[in-house]
């Protein structure tokens, strides 16, 4: 019974042995830095992290018997929670409250659609898995809970139980379609051509609506058929052609089911992939059978028609708590480079009845005109510009959508890179910023895309100069030529000493050797680091390649995607020990060490960061493409951390007392005293070996730093060696128990060949 019960609880206890160790770094998620704008207003939600494919929806978060909003972008696979403070119909009155983002699931693809499927009151997560639907329910008491009640949706096709078929680039319909009180589905037949009505048996089966019992039971639900070559609609459609299907593909699809016109028919919006509009077709039917027979392709026709590249998908939400809803619309192309990416949030005010709607556009960036949004990607750097003692701010991006094209039936879009600057106005202990340009070295005018800068003196006039990294993997040199007080960098010099290191480069001007001159270390898209000595003098650098594999440094997640687009940022702490981090492609910042008197060998990969709130950590991850600078921007002893993500905005982590390593963790003990247990290599690669000098081990288990349990070894031997190949490279935990039902835990570090 002892040992179920320790075995129980391996996930949350740690070896009296470090329990007085701490982390080396602690940080917490923070907004108080005030950001202006040109004309001195302050940002709302600075630090919210940019908005580009946005969808939303509304759940008490807090439970004081208000609807708050939740907002998911699909880039980055981000969740922003607004706590709504307004009291007043036509208010709009939300805080900004990302200490709710823990209590979701953190595996939301695709799409997010909160819905009370059992009618308990308690709204449940809908979202994409594996070709399908898989299901949250909400199981809330004093605080928000969530736990899986299906892997996967099912339907009844013809005869048997299959996957209720959906890409993760469609927005279904979920809702009662027949007003039996159990939700239906309504999804596209799997080559897009018409669209199926699966009917929820919950009610007819059960006699409640606590299932999710679903069978297809129309293959043409609206009579109508969607081209696979565009957008266009063909109306009344016998639904038999289905046979030749070739020139058909399903590349995603939005969808919207409201009474636009007041009929007591249920009438539809589409939006369609690579295509910026909405379609409106009319319902002509009858309450059970829909049948579509008017078609408007520019909705909203009598206002102003959406045009939002790619696919905008229209969500019915009441917005400014007027009891009537709203039209919000924004891109859900799952492609990083097929949306638009700044002006993306549109809101239409319903000057009508949720029966019989009037849309008026509102704004085009609703809530994202209140943040740090630089477009898709943004690479922040602090540097003091103007040596003034204070940090600035500076941020590249890959580029604000410009334009897009169809060529040949695919939609080519245009994006343009630049760089901003926001001063340091405020004091040593208490920072603030101000925006200066979003276009230093006036960048636009050449097209570039994924600009990364880096700052430093490398002609020896006292002056910083920017190298800037560009997609193609070269870099940009400008000599900072600022003779008063406003910023000035000289014409861009291309092909920079012609260093390439193929795409994406990313680098920073960091003295890496101790020789007081600054070298090159840059970031690029295989998730590597190349390393460039400055072998020149204090008033012309020579930068000279040395490694493209510097550190064994390899950020790819291959669970996420085959490239790693590497941002390093070195640094030194206050013992001037230098240490790394690093942004990555999948979203989490990764820590390295041990790399003074190393620079030939691997450093030593200690965690990925993390943050701390209410005595518990999390994961520090802040979407896609993430890149990090860090400084001592409040001149406390604590570093801080700005990071960026390709949803083009920033977030700031306030450095803190670096926290005790097992916090948020329970401790247990026993009476027995620990066996001598040895580890080693440690760090390791592929083998570990484990020998205990007394007593036999009986299991092994592997556990990641947030308590997950990887791998188990059922073992009766004092030696064994465990292979950790198929591990990613990071710190875990080993929890081992002897055949004295005493478990030991101990710290090891994986790395990669």
């Amino acid at each position: 019974m002892l040992k179920k019960t320790l075995i129980s609880l391996l996930f949350l206890l740690i070896i009296i042995q470090i329990q007085s160790q701490t982390h080396d770094f602690g940080f917490a998620k923070n907004n108080e830095i005030s950001i202006s704008t040109k004309e001195d207003s302050l940002l709302l939600y600075s630090w919210a992290g940019g908005m580009n494919s946005m969808q939303f929806a509304k759940i008490d978060l807090d439970f004081d018997g208000i609807q708050d909003l939740v907002t998911f972008d699909v880039h980055g696979r981000r969740l922003l929670p607004f706590l709504n403070k307004a009291r007043n119909a036509n208010e709009i009155n939300y805080i900004y409250s990302p200490e709710y983002i823990k209590f979701f699931p953190n595996d939301i693809y695709g799409v997010f659609h909160l819905i009370d499927f059992n009618k308990d009151g308690k709204k449940d997560i809908f979202t994409y898995k594996n070709a399908g639907i898989k299901v949250y329910k909400n199981i809330s008491d004093s605080i928000l809970k969530f736990e899986t009640f299906t892997e996967q949706v099912t339907s009844i096709y013809y005869e048997n139980y299959i996957n209720l078929f959906c890409t993760e680039g469609d927005y279904i319909i979920i809702q009662d379609m027949d007003d039996d009180g159990d939700v239906d589905i309504l999804a596209f037949w799997s080559l897009g051509k018409y669209i199926d009505f699966h009917k929820n048996q919950s009610m007819e089966k059960y006699g409640n609506c606590e299932h999710l019992d679903f069978k297809l039971s129309e293959r043409c639900w609206g009579y109508f058929s969607e081209s696979g070559e565009g957008n266009e609609i063909t109306l009344h459609d016998d639904c038999n052609n289905t046979k030749n299907t070739k020139e058909h593909r399903h590349t995603g699809s939005s969808m919207l089911l409201f009474d636009e016109n007041g009929s007591g028919l249920n009438d539809l919006i589409l939006g369609d992939m690579d295509y910026p509009n909405l379609v409106l077709l009319t319902n002509g039917g009858t309450q059970d059978s829909a049948h579509m027979v008017a078609v408007d392709m520019l909705f909203p026709s009598y206002d102003v028609p959406i045009s939002l590249y790619s696919m905008p998908c229209p969500i019915f939400l009441d917005i400014d708590n007027d009891s009537v809803k709203d039209l919000m619309v924004s891109p859900l192309d799952l492609a990083y480079t097929k949306s638009e990416n700044i002006n993306s949030v549109w809101w239409y005010k319903n000057f009508g009845t949720n029966t019989h709607p009037d849309f008026r556009l509102q704004t085009k960036s609703l809530f994202q005109d209140q943040m740090l949004d630089f477009g898709s990607g943004a690479y922040p750097v602090l540097f003091d510009i103007d040596n003034d003692g204070l940090l600035d701010l500076f941020v590249g991006n890959y580029g604000y959508f410009d334009t897009a094209e169809l060529i040949n039936g695919i939609l080519k879009c245009t994006y343009i890179a630049s760089i901003a600057y926001l001063k340091n106005t405020g004091t040593i202990t208490n920072p603030s910023f101000q925006f200066i340009t979003d276009d230093l070295g006036k960048f636009r005018d050449s097209a570039y895309t994924s600009l990364i800068p880096t700052f430093g003196d490398i002609n020896g006039d006292g002056l910083a100069d920017m190298i800037v990294g560009c997609s193609d993997g070269s870099l940009l040199y400008m000599e900072n030529n600022t003779i008063n007080e406003e910023l000035s960098f000289a014409t861009a010099v291309i092909d920079f000493q012609n260093i390439d290191v193929e795409e994406f480069a990313a680098p920073q001007l960091f003295d890496i050797n101790k020789d007081s001159l600054l070298d090159l270390i840059i970031g690029n898209r295989k998730g590597k680091l190349s390393y460039f000595k400055n072998s020149g003098t204090p008033s012309q650098a020579v930068f000279t390649w040395i490694s493209d594999n510097f550190g064994n440094v390899d950020v790819r997640d291959y669970d996420d995607s085959y490239f790693g687009y590497a941002t390093p940022c070195f640094f030194k702490t206050p013992e001037n020990e230098t240490r790394l981090f690093v942004g990555a492609e999948n979203g989490y910042i990764l820590y390295y060490k041990d790399i003074d008197d190393n620079l030939n060998g691997s450093f030593t990969l200690i965690d990925s960061m993390f943050y701390v709130q209410n005595n518990m950590r999390f994961p520090i991850r802040e979407g896609h493409r993430t890149a990090i600078s860090c400084g001592f921007i409040d001149n406390d002893s604590f570093l801080d951390i700005i990071i960026g993500n390709y949803a083009g905005g920033l977030s700031y982590y306030k450095g803190i007392a670096p926290p005790p390593i097992n916090i948020g963790i329970k401790e247990v003990t026993n009476q027995n005293k620990t066996e001598k247990i040895h580890i080693y290599p440690n760090p390791a690669h592929d083998n570990l070996h484990i020998k205990s000098e007394t007593l036999n081990i009986i299991q092994i288990e592997v556990v990641d730093l947030f308590g997950r349990k990887l791998k188990s070894f059922q073992l009766e031997n004092t030696f064994t060696e465990i292979k950790l190949s198929d591990l990613k490279q990071g710190m875990y935990f080993l929890l081992i128990t002897t055949e004295n039902k005493h478990i030991a835990i101990r710290k090891i570090i994986k790395m990669i060949k």
